[in-house]
């Protein structure tokens, strides 16, 4: 998963990968970081980074995410571009309706769909969350798989 944010007027790539085991490996502009996350009760994280621990939590309002790690506070911007794509997603598309993780996705490239058919299933807050399709329809392309982290508005599929 790519996620690009504004930071202080500055572009940052943030690059996920979750392996087997259920460690992630990350990237910040490309530098890699070993890490390990852990859902805590309160809807933070338990992160280890590099070896050491932090807890973080997050929150969005619009295209801005407000991130907290053990007290120190950043503001993360969608950059514009980004955010006029969303926009323009065709109204066929399939996007996440709230940041989570990929639990199940339940259809290929090339199938047939119906309007109200699940289409993917993610988990976020203790909660499965059944991403539904739009419209009838062709699954011109999937852009997710299981275990990969999503956020509100991202494009899971593409429904012809």
């Amino acid at each position: 998963m790519i996620f690009v944010y504004e930071v202080d007027g500055r572009q940052r790539t943030v690059t996920l990968e979750r392996r087997p085991d259920g460690s992630l490996m990350a990237a910040v502009d490309g530098q890699p970081v070993a890490m390990t996350a852990v859902a805590l009760p309160d809807g933070g994280w338990r992160l280890t980074v590099d070896g050491r621990r932090v807890t973080a939590y997050a929150a969005a309002q619009g295209s801005v995410r407000y991130v907290n790690l053990d007290g120190q506070e950043y503001r993360l911007a969608v950059p514009e571009a980004r955010a006029a794509r969303r926009r323009a997603a065709a109204s066929g598309d399939l996007t996440a309706q709230m940041p989570g993780q990929v639990v199940k996705v339940l259809v290929a490239a090339g199938d047939a769909v119906a309007r109200g058919q699940t289409l993917v299933i993610l988990e976020a807050m203790k909660m499965e969350i059944r991403a539904v399709s739009p419209a009838d329809g062709v699954v011109k392309r999937l852009l997710v798989r299981p275990g990969e982290v999503v956020e509100r508005g991202q494009l899971l599929a593409e429904i012809e």
